[in-house]
């Protein structure tokens, strides 16, 4: 279960802001999550950031999700400081997704073709959108992709590492590897190659995110493999496993082989290329 450390800032921002508070939800490497509601009952998440968080990068979630506005994309509602027992905490309230994340609905199940293509769909318009805005989202993995409702459309959510192409990089060049969730990333990020690093960053990691939805496992696993070996598989650009290969031309999903492949060359070169492309995999069943 989350470490919960904020609860006393988020009950207290509940209480000068006319929120009542209802639990925790999660807690990251940079914020805590809580939901809470509205008078009206209507329900939202709080999230609070950590004291020690670096200004730049939470200046810079805030101004991707001002600067994004998409369906499929989370809303930022409030944006405000907040001072507890002497001490100045920045705090988001976003829209609350009732209907979980696509971690909760994978529990369930394997999605099928027809459902994994309609997902897909929707999460490549949201990155087409992301990318639009010269924004790279760079943690795309299946607990950030949340639904408002059950069965509803899918919603990105967590700009918390976004990489805005227009500024400067905020990691340093020494680091060995890249900010993300290992397991999603690209072998660029892994690498920190910050040069190459563009919105097919989040064509691999959405790659990834719906071979698991579909196929159950990561493209560059090999049979035996656990997560560690499978990260130094991408890190190494070893390529996408044969089984995975396989598995995606019995799919009839040849895109999905694209997505994940190991340089940025090799992926589909726009974000309307790769929705024209995988909306055209629905007749090749």
């Amino acid at each position: 279960m989350p470490d919960f450390k904020l609860e006393s800032v988020a009950r207290a921002i509940c209480k000068t802001g006319g929120f009542e508070f209802g639990s925790g939800i999660a807690e990251g490497s940079f914020k805590e999550t809580y939901q809470v509601v509205k008078s009206d009952g209507t329900r939202l998440a709080l999230k609070v950031l950590k004291p020690g968080s670096s200004p730049e990068r939470s200046e810079r979630e805030v101004e991707a999700m001002q600067r994004c506005t998409h369906v499929n994309i989370a809303k930022l509602i409030v944006l405000a400081n907040f001072t507890h027992e002497s001490q100045k905490y920045t705090f988001l309230v976003e829209e609350f997704m009732d209907g979980g994340t696509l971690d909760d609905h994978l529990k369930s199940g394997l999605l099928g073709r027809d459902a994994v293509l309609d997902l897909g769909a929707a999460l490549i318009d949201a990155i087409a959108h992301i990318a639009a805005k010269e924004l790279v989202h760079r943690d795309l993995k299946p607990a950030n992709i949340m639904f408002r409702t059950a069965g509803g459309a899918p919603v990105v959510v967590d700009f918390g590492i976004v990489r805005d192409l227009r500024k400067s990089s905020l990691t340093g060049s020494y680091l060995g590897m890249g900010p993300g969730t290992p397991y999603f990333a690209p072998p660029e990020q892994l690498n920190n190659e910050k040069m190459l690093i563009d919105w097919r960053a989040d064509q691999f990691a959405l790659g990834i995110v719906l071979s698991l939805a579909h196929l159950g496992f990561h493209p560059y696993a090999e049979v035996g493999d656990d997560p560690g070996q499978t990260i130094a598989r991408v890190a190494a650009r070893a390529g996408p496993a044969a089984r995975f290969l396989d598995a995606v031309a019995v799919s009839a999903l040849p895109i999905l082989g694209r997505m994940v492949s190991k340089w940025p060359v090799e992926r589909i070169r726009t974000p309307n290329a790769l929705l024209d492309g995988w909306t055209k995999q629905k007749t090749k069943a």
